[in-house]
């Protein structure tokens, strides 16, 4: 499984970066994973009854911020190998 699928279907104009970071940088993979997991609970707890609705919230907010990671690194070089 891709682990960078929910941040592609996010940001599909950005595909090409975000698969060329990916194969790179592995904090940018980590990022990616987080973010393929959130989406995965949001998608969870979005389904589940009103009860869940705080659990929805949080990870929106989770979301959003994993988000705003990723268009920050892409905005910047990869950091150096090794």
């Amino acid at each position: 499984m891709e682990q960078f699928r929910s941040i592609i279907e996010r940001f599909p104009q950005r595909e090409l970066d975000i698969r060329r970071r990916y194969g790179r940088d592995a904090q940018f993979r980590t990022v990616c994973a987080d973010h393929e997991e959130a989406t995965a609970a949001f998608r969870h707890w979005r389904s589940l009854a009103e009860q869940a609705g705080r659990k929805a919230e949080e990870y929106t907010g989770i979301l959003q911020e994993l988000e705003a990671e990723v268009l920050n690194r892409l905005g910047r070089p990869p950091p150096p190998q090794g």
